[in-house]
């Protein structure tokens, strides 16, 4: 029926109401802002259980679920979980295993890349790169 929890209606009743004490107080005495303050609270506590009752008769039974804190994010699972036996071995040794899939695996291998050859030009002249760089920072 209710979405949402009655925290919802102290703070839209308590921004609603520093918003009216902020634009009330430079028109007004100190202590008709506080009334009118204190008013705008009253009313927008009760106006928000009405739009929490409207927006559980359009969200429906069925999706309530989705808005519900329930227990989510309340516990922290500190336990660490025991490692594989076949993974306690020296560092030099290969260890085979199984990933959540159930397919095999070996331990991590590192890429081996082909070097980067450069390739020596003969036809460039020093001065043309002189130049090109010259030209480049005058820009």
């Amino acid at each position: 029926m209710w979405v949402g929890s009655f925290k919802w209606n102290l703070y839209f009743a308590g921004i609603m109401s520093i918003f009216t004490f902020v634009f009330s107080i430079a028109n007004n005495l100190l202590l008709e802002s506080l009334i009118r303050s204190l008013f705008a609270f009253v009313v927008c506590f009760f106006l928000m259980f009405g739009i929490r009752l409207a927006m559980g008769k359009m969200i429906g039974k069925e999706n309530r679920e989705l808005f519900s804190a329930g227990e989510k994010g309340q516990r922290i699972d500190l336990v660490t979980p025991d490692e594989p036996s076949g993974l306690s071995g020296p560092v030099g040794e290969k260890h085979m295993g199984t990933d959540d899939s159930g397919h095999e695996f070996e331990d991590f291998a590192p890429l081996e890349l082909s070097k980067v050859v450069r390739k020596e030009a003969p036809d460039i002249n020093p001065e043309e790169i002189a130049k090109a760089l010259r030209v480049f920072s005058n820009e």
